[in-house]
């Protein structure tokens, strides 16, 4: 019989690691509503992405009640959301469709951090603080039951999540510029297991990590958690010091990487087609052959640091899209496909609203572009709008 409940934790040791998540935006619904804009009054017409169907959903109520929200599988319509209902924190499913609540399981009375959703919306994980210490937990709303995956004194260290795109495997890595940066740090992969006989587990694996000082620190998975690039730059920015890895847990094997930047880098997305990196200019590049002799390739000029473009890329790496904010309350989504490694012509707008703030953009199975954002009423009213566009 399989161990399950149990924590398995192997401990590798290497070299560097982190990143930077999506976070949701946050509260509860009091008025639901579903619009469907007009195509024609959204969409350029353009022969590079075609949209069967738009979407957007409205919820609204008091500004301090959601914390985080993502949608569900493509062709679902499931809104996820945590929020604050009657002093307690309550996971929900909403079926955008019927405007009905699916579901609603209590995840925590106390005060909740670093809430994020698993894409699916199968695990939910956050930090709490019990006493002096701080913990991370995961909670399987299918189950209503938690696992607690890693305790820490609140005022040592901080930690960084991302899931993977499959959402059964989640990321944890102590940030750069928290505690003693000094010393050793681990980098872990929790992967979960629902059985419904043995019931929700996980198991871990760890690489431990030598501390260099405050650094700016990168993680990026790729879509199937079997490789993880690890970028880390000092705090300075001096990028003669920088070091990338890739992590193959499989194996336990750590790999030293070249340089490909004389710039500060940030990590995009690690993808089938390479890595994708936009610089300190706001350009974007990819990077093929990461773990030989690295060939770069520009691929969007930025803005030179004023207002540049959030970049989100689809795990197979052809397709791209940017979240840019356009003037006082106009944002807009622009996309364009990378053929052979390359853009297939100039980004395309693709959809544009007002919003007070643009709180995250995600793509889903390669399917549909995610994104949502937010606007303030009176009285600490609150209204938040989502909207998926499938391509």
């Amino acid at each position: 019989m399989k161990r399950r409940k149990r924590k398995r934790c192997i401990v590798f040791w290497g070299g560097i690691l982190t990143a930077a998540v999506l976070s949701g935006c946050g509260v509860g619904e009091q008025d639901k509503t579903i619009v469907l804009p007009p195509l024609e009054n959204q969409v350029m017409d353009s022969e590079k992405f075609r949209f069967d169907r738009i979407q957007q959903y409205i919820g609204s109520g008091y500004a301090e009640n959601v914390i985080s929200l993502a949608w569900g599988d493509v062709g679902t319509d499931m809104l996820c959301l945590v929020k604050k209902e009657d002093g307690r924190y309550v996971y929900q499913v909403i079926d955008t469709r019927e405007d009905t609540v699916l579901s609603s399981v209590f995840v925590d009375d106390r005060s909740l951090a670093n809430v994020s959703i698993a894409p699916g919306g199968e695990y939910l994980s956050y930090e709490v603080q019990d006493g002096e210490e701080m913990t991370l937990i995961v909670l399987c709303p299918s189950q209503g039951t938690r696992q607690i995956l890693h305790r820490w004194r609140e005022q040592e260290e901080s930690f960084s999540y991302i899931w993977s795109d499959d959402g059964t495997m989640l990321f944890s890595w102590q940030n750069g510029d928290s505690g003693d940066t000094y010393k050793e740090w681990q980098v872990t992969r929790y992967e979960m297991e629902n059985d419904p006989e043995d019931g929700f587990g996980y198991t871990a694996v760890s690489f431990q990590m030598k501390g260099n000082g405050p650094a700016w620190r990168n993680v990026c998975p790729n879509a199937d958690g079997t490789e993880i690039y690890v970028r880390e730059q000092p705090g300075t920015f001096d990028n003669t010091m920088s070091y990338n890895w890739l992590l193959l847990p499989a194996t336990a094997t750590v790999e030293a990487l070249p340089e490909y930047s004389k710039t500060p880098a940030c990590p995009v997305r690690y993808t089938q087609a390479g890595l994708f990196v936009q610089e300190e200019s706001g350009d974007v590049y990819l990077i093929k052959d990461i773990r030989s002799k690295p060939v770069k390739t520009k691929l969007i000029s930025g803005n030179a640091g004023a207002y540049d473009p959030f970049v989100c890329v689809c795990a197979n790496g052809d397709h791209m899209f940017l979240m840019e904010w356009v003037n006082y309350s106009m944002y807009q989504i622009s996309g364009v496909r990378i053929v052979d490694g390359k853009v297939d012509g100039q980004p395309v707008v693709l959809y544009n609203d007002n919003y007070e703030s643009m709180n995250g953009i995600k793509i889903v199975s390669d399917q549909a572009v995610v994104f949502w954002g937010e606007e303030f009423l009176e009285n600490n009213g609150y209204r938040y709008k989502v909207t998926v566009l499938r391509y």
